[in-house]
């Protein structure tokens, strides 16, 4: 039936536009529904030597083409099932994330006001602040060495406080 390129050129001529018309009054997709057809087409012409019709050709083809629309339809369903499902962990994982980042902002919060004044205003003009050792000097008419001993003294408290009043810092 679709052994010669002429006949099958013809019959794809007279069917294209029917058979996109029958598919898009189902999807109601004009993109889609070409695929659909194009699809279909070049199915029937891969396997044109082992096709065998039992009915007419247009009832053939319109039977293969809705075959191929009900399987366009499934896996489009599966696909938005699976978009929903990725789109949806994202979500929840940005909202742990954001809560998560509370906690760790509060636990550290907590544990800077136990350290001394002079070692967490430091420890904040380095950390916080972005300042340099030699700024944090200058500023506070202080040594380089007193600043990183004071921000080595923060860091190594912080960590202990951490590690004993949450589960931060592990």
């Amino acid at each position: 039936m679709f052994n010669s390129t002429d006949t099958f050129e013809e019959i794809f001529k007279q069917y294209f536009n029917p058979l996109v018309n029958f598919v898009n009054s189902h999807i109601n997709n004009w993109e889609d529904s070409r695929e659909i057809v194009q699809n279909t087409f070049m199915k029937i012409w891969r396997s044109k030597d082992k096709v065998e019709i039992n009915t007419s050709i247009k009832a053939y083809l319109y039977q293969t083409t809705r075959n191929g629309m009900i399987d366009f339809i499934r896996s489009s369903k599966k696909n938005a099932t699976i978009k929903e499902t990725l789109l949806n962990e994202a979500q929840n994982r940005r909202e742990e994330e954001k809560l998560d980042s509370f906690v760790i902002r509060e636990e550290i919060n907590k544990a800077l006001a136990q350290l001394k004044p002079k070692n967490r205003q430091i420890f904040e003009l380095s950390k916080m602040e972005g300042l340099t050792h030699k700024e944090i000097a200058a500023h506070l008419k202080i040594s380089v060495r007193s600043v990183e001993d004071n921000i080595n003294r923060a860091t190594n408290l912080l960590k202990e406080i951490l590690a004993e009043n949450s589960n931060i810092y592990r």
